[in-house]
């Protein structure tokens, strides 16, 4: 946990040193007020400083699972064998060790330190820290505690330092160790699972076979849009949404699996080459991308194109859209081309046609109406599917004006407000 903390943790040695200060000068002072010893309880308060510092700080690690989630399986044997639980030992081993030769109570600095170490976990489980709880960070830090008293004791019979306390140590280090324990198992039960291992979770071979082959499938679009010799630096796949996203040297690719439907992609770099290729060629290397990708979805669609830029920086945009009975449908595909041959970027949502009640409301009475709800003047009108809240997919007439646009049922004439329309 140190070594990760250290690298998840912004700002760890800076926050550990004012956390220091801010104990250990008070600590300092107030052993030299009473005349006592102040390096041990300094070193006692700078050793807290560590602790809270470096299990109590928000982490960028992300937490172990979703929600207040433990891992109460056995800590052993993995407690002697794993480098962040004998690190573990090694941050909880000092504060105990000063503890025990400042109070002398080793029994009650054991059971201190092991409902604490609970405590720490209790926060890191409930918390958003990016933190992970688990039964063996309890076991771990409990066993420097003991490693730390140990040392004390017998630091303290060699040097021949004050007495033991033996009786009144016992019953406090009881007492706390019974009643902390009983609240701490009672918290744990109530509000924190117990978590259990990625690969043990039912359903894992599932999700597994469900995403498997999403990759390579990324990979090959990614390969196809930004040309050989496209290096993939990171694939996410997400089981809930089918979500693929390839993040490559050239730019970043999405799409759906299984569907194996892309959904955009775009070049880093978005400037325009120069190039000969005119409208025509342009558009032959556009209407070769599409039909290899979306051959379904430019079935029956119409085609535009927008030039922007002029000579040989030229931009082409080619836009299809598909139209049922004068209804803009919901899918959308947008592929621009460079004059240099490049697809720079493409766009699509390949939604299915919906079934539509027919349109009643011509252009001119829906303008009609939309002046009669604004007040405002008309500056165009297009009919198309919406998803509406309440109702489902509907044929609507989107009309701008002064203020910005309008949607207006085409069946009904109603005005929809723009809150009950789902983009897509």
């Amino acid at each position: 946990m140190i070594d990760a903390s250290i690298q998840a943790v912004p700002g760890l040695i800076l926050s550990f040193v004012v956390i220091a200060a801010v104990l250990a000068i008070p600590t300092g002072l107030i052993a030299r007020a009473r005349q006592k010893p102040v390096t041990v309880r300094v070193l006692f308060a700078v050793s807290v400083a560590g602790i809270a510092a470096v299990t109590l700080l928000p982490s960028g690690g992300g937490p172990v699972g979703e929600g207040a989630e433990c891992d109460l399986s056995s800590p052993f044997p993995q407690m002697f064998t794993s480098s962040s639980a004998l690190l573990n030992i090694a941050l909880f081993a000092p504060a105990p060790f000063f503890a025990g030769l400042t109070f002398r109570r080793p029994l009650t600095t054991i059971a201190v330190t092991a409902v604490g170490s609970g405590l720490i976990e209790l926060i890191q489980a409930e918390g958003a820290m990016g933190r992970s709880c688990s039964a063996t960070d309890i076991a771990a830090n409990t066993t420097g505690a003991l490693l730390g008293v140990a040392a004390a004791t017998v630091w303290s019979r060699r040097t021949g330092q004050g007495p033991w306390r033996g009786k009144r140590d016992a019953l406090w280090g009881a007492a706390l160790a019974i009643t902390g324990s009983a609240a701490l198992i009672g918290v744990f039960h109530s509000s924190v699972t117990s978590y259990i291992p990625l690969t043990e979770r039912p359903g894992f071979e599932a999700d597994q076979r469900a995403v498997e082959g999403a990759d390579t499938w990324i990979a090959d679009a990614a390969t196809y849009v930004f040309g050989k010799g496209t290096l993939v630096e990171q694939t996410e796949v997400s089981k809930h949404s089918g979500l693929v996203t390839a993040k490559t040297d050239r730019g970043k690719i999405s799409g759906r699996w299984p569907a194996k439907k892309l959904e955009e992609a775009a070049f880093t770099d978005n400037r325009a080459e120069a190039g000969s290729l005119n409208q025509h060629q342009a558009q032959q290397i556009s209407t070769r991308f599409v039909e290899r990708w979306f051959p379904a979805e430019i079935r029956g669609a119409k085609r535009t194109v927008h030039v922007s830029g002029s000579g040989n920086t030229a931009v082409y945009a080619f836009i299809y859209r598909r139209y049922n009975q004068g209804v803009m449908m919901p899918m959308r595909l947008n592929v621009m081309v460079t004059s240099g041959g490049r697809i720079l970027n493409f766009s699509a949502r390949t939604l299915k046609d919906p079934n539509l009640p027919a349109s009643t409301l011509s252009k001119e009475e829906a303008s009609k109406l939309a002046h009669t709800y604004t007040g405002q003047t008309v500056q165009g009108a297009v009919l198309l599917a919406q998803k509406v809240r309440g109702t489902g997919w509907r044929p609507v007439w989107m009309i701008g004006v002064d203020s910005g646009d309008i949607v207006i049922d085409a069946v009904t004439g109603q005005q929809i407000l723009q809150g009950d329309v789902t983009p897509y």
